[in-house]
């Protein structure tokens, strides 16, 4: 099972099994829930036409905007504080830490890893700020650096009081950074994501990623996306983890209800987009007769240590793809996923797992 995230929105990219569930003889451990984190009503991210655009905010007060969001967010991650996380996340991001949250809290104090500090390194921020019409949403993007090589893709949206809110962070895990084209000013140009341009369909992205977990990308993911090591990753995530039960049970992917819809596109160079969206999908877990599973550290919070007959556990995922010029597949950049949800019926008397 595909690792979650840490609580400063960071992606953990090692495929595993263990700290998901805890196989015992007469009782099998896996994870259950299709149920995301709660929907928040946003507006169209595609701009109208035909009006006067100018800079969804300025280039001092956007990096004034990744400062207070790093400080505010330190506070919250430290106290485990949703409710502080709550002034300065929003959308799918908002739920990923909600996630990480409640998943420590079912953790002993004494086993967690002691909480350390994160600073985004001021003079490794690329701010990608596009120009928007009156009346549309406004919303920009940075490439922000924890480290010399430790760099997120974050995405800011504007919300209903006109405050900032960081709605998106997907970890580039050392790849290069997407060449984002950007005028005479500095400011970068938005493109429409919904796919009434073709060649920028975040929804047909969504769903090659889903189906790489889901099916190890033999149909969509293939199709519309080309091979990165992001993405290999997630089919490595599929074929691993399938066949971890053995013979004591099966493991599945599939989609999951997803209310986080919107997308963010900035055009490159070359042509081409860099393209932010949000998905979520679903593992579970389930043990044959005789079988029971008792969950690990990943999913304690939700389920206790009551024995289970399968587990299902709902994640919540950001994602960055680029697509290099108009008739190119899309090349998965990043992803970052954390456990959101997770659920599965009691077992009988039987085996752990």
């Amino acid at each position: 099972m595909e690792q979650p995230i840490s609580r400063i929105t960071r992606l953990t990219l090692t495929a595993t099994a263990a700290a998901f569930l805890a196989i015992t003889a007469a009782a099998c451990t896996s994870t259950t829930s299709n149920a995301p984190a709660p929907h928040r009503t946003t507006r169209s991210t595609t701009p109208p036409p035909h009006a006067t655009a100018a800079p969804a905010i300025s280039h001092q007060a956007a990096l004034a905007t990744v400062e207070h969001y790093m400080q505010v967010k330190n506070q919250a991650d430290a106290a485990i504080s949703p409710a502080l996380a709550d002034t300065v996340e929003d959308g799918p991001l908002y739920a990923m830490s909600q996630g990480g949250y409640k998943r420590d809290s079912g953790i002993p104090a004494k086993d967690r890893t002691p909480y350390q500090p994160w600073l985004y390194d001021a003079a490794g921020t690329h701010l990608y700020i596009p120009k928007f019409p009156p009346g549309a949403k406004r919303w920009w993007a940075a490439a922000v650096a924890v480290t010399s090589k430790d760099q997120l893709l974050v995405v800011f949206a504007e919300q209903s009081d006109q405050s900032w809110q960081m709605v998106l962070a997907s970890d580039l895990d050392g790849a290069p950074l997407p060449p984002v084209e950007l005028d005479a000013d500095g400011y970068a140009t938005a493109v429409a994501a919904d796919g009434s341009q073709p060649a920028v369909d975040a929804g047909r992205i969504r769903a090659a990623v889903v189906d790489n977990f889901a099916a190890g990308g033999v149909y969509t993911g293939t199709k519309y996306l080309t091979p990165t090591a992001a993405s290999q990753r997630q089919i490595s995530v599929h074929t691993k983890d399938i066949h971890h039960l053995g013979a004591k049970g099966t493991t599945a992917f599939a989609a999951a209800d997803n209310p986080w819809t919107d997308a963010y596109a900035l055009k490159t160079t070359g042509g081409g987009a860099l393209v932010l969206f949000a998905h979520a999908h679903t593992q579970t877990d389930t043990v044959y007769r005789g079988w029971q599973i008792i969950s690990g550290p990943s999913t304690r919070a939700w389920l206790g240590t009551t024995p289970r007959q399968a587990i299902t556990a709902t994640f919540t995922c950001a994602d960055a793809a680029l697509i290099p010029s108009a008739n190119a597949k899309a090349q998965l950049l990043s992803y970052s996923c954390e456990i959101t949800a997770a659920d599965g019926p009691p077992a009988g008397r039987t085996t752990s797992v």
